[in-house]
């Protein structure tokens, strides 16, 4: 198995775009920033991400490829510097379209993001499933696929729907 995507990767906020469903379009992803930490080693891999600026949202989960089993994709930490922090999450949710309906997130230390499960393709293709730990219903599935020399990845999101949710390119840091 390829360790092409082990390392530090931090995202490319001009090449990064996220699904409008008011203007049925791409727009800019105001995430703020985003830094994922993966290591792949014996077909585990151990994904670790700080998502956002304001606040920050340390997730992650451990999981082993094409193992049938899902594995909670976890909140770890919010770090926040306002003194109402709820607000705060609520407007990060909001300008990262995450607010409401089936592209609802929650951000709980301690809860579930969401279920995943992990499909190893080739060394620069790989697949995450998810699906809502509250209903067990499809959430979304990811690709994350290398460039060709290893310095950056494109995550493309599609929902249930078949909507490319999320386009975001990541580069080596």
């Amino acid at each position: 198995m390829s360790q092409l995507f082990n390392g530090t990767w931090t995202i490319d906020l001009d090449a990064s775009t996220v699904w409008d469903d008011g203007t049925k379009r791409h727009v800019r992803d105001d995430v703020g920033q985003e830094i994922i930490t993966l290591r792949i080693e014996n077909k585990v891999q151990d994904y670790e991400v700080l998502y956002g600026d304001s606040p920050q949202i340390r997730m992650g989960y451990t999981a082993t490829y094409d193992d049938p089993q899902w594995v909670s994709y976890a909140v770890r930490e919010v770090v926040s510097a306002s003194a109402d922090a709820e607000s705060e999450i609520a407007e990060f949710k909001r300008r990262i379209k995450a607010s409401d309906g089936e592209r609802e997130r929650h951000f709980k230390v301690g809860n579930s993001y969401g279920l995943v499960r992990l499909v190893y393709v080739d060394e620069y293709t790989h697949y995450r499933v998810s699906k809502s730990p509250e209903t067990g219903e499809a959430q979304s599935i990811m690709l994350r696929r290398m460039a060709q020399d290893g310095q950056s990845y494109l995550a493309t999101v599609l929902d249930i729907h078949g909507i490319v949710y999320r386009i975001r390119k990541f580069v080596r840091a």
